[in-house]
């Protein structure tokens, strides 16, 4: 059988204490690739497998010549990004005035190369061939390889839970959703940070084929999530980020486990233009992604949905959990997500939802337990 180089084979992500995007090498053993054909795969998408860690990195050394950065200088673009660099060293709180004024490498090195006289598809070429991307039209960026026409025929679309005339649409769709959310009542709340475990998320050939574990920030039809999906056709846990009208609308960042605690944070910050409010979101202490939704103040929701074609659904054998969760209101101050905060429970369908839900107070926070049943 000929193997096929997915996005799921080579996914990177900031990590906090490296600096530098890594893959999960787990995932690309398991396309079977000797050594010499790893390191050409890698090597064309801008990476290297690091020999001590055996970790897969963001090539820094030769730089990038086009752009005039050094490969020292590369180093430290992508290490600027780390998160230990926006935390208080005593207090361990996320400085949100250095955030938002937090310009990630990818961007800096689209604005050397317009310095340079680079058109946009010659900049886009070049970004690619370092292991990076961006797209002009919106001004998204990322690090790492995106999913492949071929996958982005299986996923299933996905969508707000808040914006509750899509749920009466599925069921004229082939394709069925399900799903349970926490959401506040009052839409104006400018990001999250929280953990999340997504249990196990389960999937199966003709059950559900494609389930997702995550939180939602956004207004008016237009947001932006982070979450963990499973899918059918391939059954890693991976950390992945959505937004709804910018490119890639998928991103990928590693994969974790059914155990694991991932440490999520959406932020909204006070800097916007015409694409509209610039956000950043950071996954397991590290930068993800960047872009834009209309407003500043949102709706925030933590969901679990899941989809099939035949009616059948998969049952969990371990829950998903939302614990610790921390709301950024508008004017930057953190408030627990307690009983404090107005806040709805609800599902879809009305009737027969196979995802079951549990929430009690764990501390100064919600714990918002789902499962499907």
């Amino acid at each position: 059988m000929k193997k096929k180089i997915l996005a799921i084979g080579i996914v990177a992500m900031l990590v906090l204490g490296v600096g530098l995007a890594i893959a999960q090498e787990k995932l690309v053993k398991t396309e079977e690739y000797s050594n010499n054909e790893l390191a050409k795969i890698l090597n064309e998408h801008g990476m290297v497998q690091n020999p001590e860690t055996g970790m897969f990195e963001v090539k820094t050394e030769g730089g990038i010549p086009e752009a005039g950065i050094s490969g020292t200088e590369l180093k430290e673009m992508i290490e600027e990004s780390n998160l230990k660099n926006f935390r208080d060293p005593i207090t361990g709180k996320i400085n949100h005035t250095k955030l938002i004024n937090f310009t990630d490498p990818v961007t800096k090195i689209v604005w050397k190369l317009k310095e340079r006289g680079y058109s946009d598809s010659e900049i886009t070429e070049i970004l690619e061939k370092h292991g990076m991307g961006w797209y002009p039209e919106t001004g998204a960026t990322y690090i790492g390889i995106g999913p492949t026409e071929e996958e982005l025929k299986h996923l299933a679309p996905l969508y707000n839970p808040t914006d509750s005339e899509i749920y009466p649409q599925q069921a004229n769709l082939d394709t069925q959703q399900q799903n349970q959310v926490m959401e506040v009542e009052n839409e104006v709340y400018r990001g999250i940070e929280n953990m999340m475990c997504s249990g196990s998320c389960a999937i199966k050939e003709g059950e559900t084929k494609q389930h997702v574990i995550t939180t939602h920030v956004g207004k008016g039809g237009h947001w932006t999530e982070a979450g963990v999906i499973r899918t059918s056709w391939n059954t890693n846990w991976r950390l992945f980020t959505y937004d709804d009208d910018e490119e890639p609308k998928w991103g990928w960042h590693g994969t974790t486990s059914a155990y694991d605690d991932n440490h999520y944070m959406i932020y909204v910050s006070d800097t916007c233009d015409s694409n509209g409010y610039k956000y950043d979101i950071w996954i397991r202490g590290s930068w993800a992604r960047d872009g834009h939704v209309p407003y500043k103040e949102n709706n925030v929701d933590q969901a679990n949905e899941i989809w099939s074609d035949t009616g059948s659904w998969t049952s969990d054998t371990i829950k998903a959990t939302h614990r610790r969760e921390i709301l950024f209101e508008e004017d930057g101050t953190l408030v627990w997500w307690n009983i404090d905060v107005p806040t709805d429970w609800w599902h879809a369908p009305l009737f027969g939802c196979h995802v079951k839900e549990h929430h009690e107070m764990d501390g100064n926070a919600w714990r918002y337990e789902t499962w499907v049943k």
